[in-house]
């Protein structure tokens, strides 16, 4: 995966099964430590976040989340080849949605992308939900690195992809994680929190 590069600060956060658990992040020599708490979702998980310091170096750095268990053992979850760079949501309707696969030059594009391993690609499923949700309902593409399996995954967007490609290059090659999430048709409305619209007196 990717996560932003500094100046911003990348925030870490998972849904856990028990609460008021100490949690502990180990990233680049350094042990971040957080409390999981209540969600307030209709699952009624708990949920953590740590926040992590601005990274200039681009790793790839290796992160270890572990958790103290009531047997007193303790549970790791590892995370290898995480890149930071520059993280772009590509969302819209068809446009967006338009797949790699099907451009004109789509073979060259496809062969080539062995070549970028440092664009990790991730899609959103296409998956409606009546209220507004905290996780994603589903994955059409776990976190991946660019290759020529990936960018032929009918999961890829075209526009998504040349554009992390282009920007990829011309910074020299800095990480790009690409998230691939649209849908064809939608209107505006489905895309925005019932609020919003409530407040600008919209029925969506």
């Amino acid at each position: 995966m990717v996560l932003q590069r500094a100046p911003q600060r990348s925030v870490v956060w998972v849904y856990s099964d028990t609460f008021n658990t100490p949690i502990f992040l180990t990233m680049n020599n350094k042990v971040y430590s957080t409390m999981s708490s209540a969600s307030g979702d209709s699952v009624g998980a708990s949920i953590w976040s740590v926040t992590l310091d601005a990274q200039t170096e681009e790793g790839p750095f290796q992160v270890i989340v572990t958790r103290p268990l009531a047997n007193g053992t303790l549970e790791t979850i590892t995370l290898n080849d995480v890149l930071f760079g520059d993280v772009w949501i590509c969302s819209g309707q068809s446009n967006m949605g338009f797949p790699l696969n099907r451009i004109l030059n789509a073979s060259i594009e496809i062969e080539n992308a062995n070549k970028y391993p440092k664009i990790r690609l991730f899609a959103v499923g296409q998956e409606p939900a009546s209220t507004p949700q905290e996780e994603l309902v589903r994955i059409s593409m776990q976190w991946s690195v660019a290759s020529n399996i990936t960018a032929a995954s009918g999961a890829t967007s075209a526009v998504c992809w040349l554009y992390g490609r282009f920007i990829h290059e011309a910074l020299g090659g800095r990480p790009m994680g690409m998230v691939h999430t649209s849908w064809g048709g939608t209107n505006i409305e489905l895309w925005s929190p019932p609020e919003v619209l409530k407040d600008c007196a919209v029925t969506a």
